[in-house]
């Protein structure tokens, strides 16, 4: 199913609800989600929410320390309304928000068409570290 349903673009306070964007999540991850520890996340990063009447069907979150780094933990979009804009629209108004208008992020293989096209260029390759 997709929609042409207009879509509105939201920054600061207003940008996210926890409920809305744990509803968001499970959408495109099936997980189960602790909503205090989401409020925390959501109050440290810059959010932007793309919504569609009531119903969020988008959001990036920036993380910052306001001068040297600024980096996407997750850009989202809905299943339902993919392949409309929605992302590459939430990751320049993520550039436009971050400090000193520059982004890095990683790309999960598969996605990194997606960050091209939006109009970001490859990087220095990234590593991730876990505890055994």
């Amino acid at each position: 199913m997709t929609t042409t349903m207009a879509v509105e673009y939201r920054s600061g306070d207003t940008a996210l609800t926890v409920d809305a964007f744990i509803a968001l999540a499970k959408r495109i991850w099936q997980r189960e989600y602790d909503p205090a520890k989401t409020a925390a996340a959501l109050k440290s990063t810059i959010n932007i929410g793309a919504w569609a009447g009531e119903r969020l069907v988008g959001s990036v979150r920036v993380l910052t320390d306001g001068y040297f780094f600024n980096t996407v933990p997750e850009v989202m979009v809905d299943p339902e309304f993919r392949k409309h804009g929605i992302g590459r629209e939430l990751m320049r108004r993520a550039l436009d928000e971050s400090p000193g208008g520059v982004l890095f992020l990683g790309a999960q293989p598969g996605n990194e068409r997606f960050f091209e096209q939006a109009g970001f260029r490859r990087g220095p390759t990234g590593y991730v570290g876990r505890r055994s």
